[in-house]
């Protein structure tokens, strides 16, 4: 990894850091901007891992991401959790910012980053 990707992996774990502190939290905001950091986690390190293989990659949605790789012949082992929840896990990019009234199970949220944690260190991204 360059320089920037070292960097930008320092993002995505800031990410989960901030997703993993308050995915318990009694306080439904924060619990909704853990959702929203998970997502983050996920979608960067798509991103991340196609760069590193030669893809730049733009956009929010999961499963769009995803195909790009597929389409590119990038494999960047996506988790299979991750890949079966794409749909919901994208949501999270702007309910959970812009509508206090979402409801993203605590469970999720700790799952999403426990998977991101363990496919984060897998291959290049080391």
């Amino acid at each position: 990894m360059n320089k920037a990707q070292k960097q930008y992996k320092a993002l995505i774990k800031a990410d989960l850091k901030i997703a993993s502190d308050y995915c318990d939290s009694s306080d439904k905001s924060l619990r909704l901007q853990a959702a929203y950091h998970a997502q983050q986690a996920v979608e960067k390190t798509i991103k991340l891992k196609a760069e590193i293989e030669g893809l730049n990659l733009w956009g929010h949605d999961i499963d769009v991401l995803i195909k790009k790789c597929e389409d590119s012949n990038i494999e960047i082992n996506i988790p299979a959790y991750i890949r079966n929840k794409a749909d919901q896990i994208t949501g999270w990019e702007a309910e959970c910012r812009y509508y206090p009234v979402k409801i993203v199970r605590k469970d999720s949220i700790k799952r999403v980053c426990d998977e991101v944690k363990l496919w984060l260190d897998q291959g290049k991204t080391r």
